[in-house]
């Protein structure tokens, strides 16, 4: 499961650089917060992979991520998303913090230039 799970994680950061397609049934990511929450979640991705036991709360949150498909890792609307900008990190930075592995510093917080 856990191995299956970094799978799935690691195909959402790479389909945001694929074009857009059509058809099927799959809900579509929210591409921006992916790319946004992508160093996160590929660490989220490597800590799945790890052979040490994953903490029962990090495992629902990460299957929550997954199968939610209304939650923050999926798009409603190819132009906008439902929740705030920020939150997709701040749940990998959440995942991580509950494996006892710190988020690096700013993360989940949006950058402003």
């Amino acid at each position: 499961m856990r191995d299956s799970f970094a799978v799935a994680l690691e195909r959402d950061v790479d389909e945001v650089d694929r074009p857009w397609g059509r058809g099927g049934s799959a809900v579509a990511i929210d591409r921006p917060a992916v790319a946004e929450a992508a160093p996160l979640l590929l660490r989220v991705a490597e800590r799945l992979r790890a052979p040490e036991p994953m903490p029962r709360e990090a495992m629902r949150q990460v299957r929550w991520l997954l199968g939610d498909g209304a939650g923050p890792l999926y798009a409603r609307s190819a132009h906008r998303s439902e929740y705030p900008p920020g939150t997709l990190a701040r749940i990998a930075a959440l995942i991580l913090a509950a494996c006892d592995e710190p988020a690096p510093r700013g993360a989940g917080e949006l950058i402003r230039s």
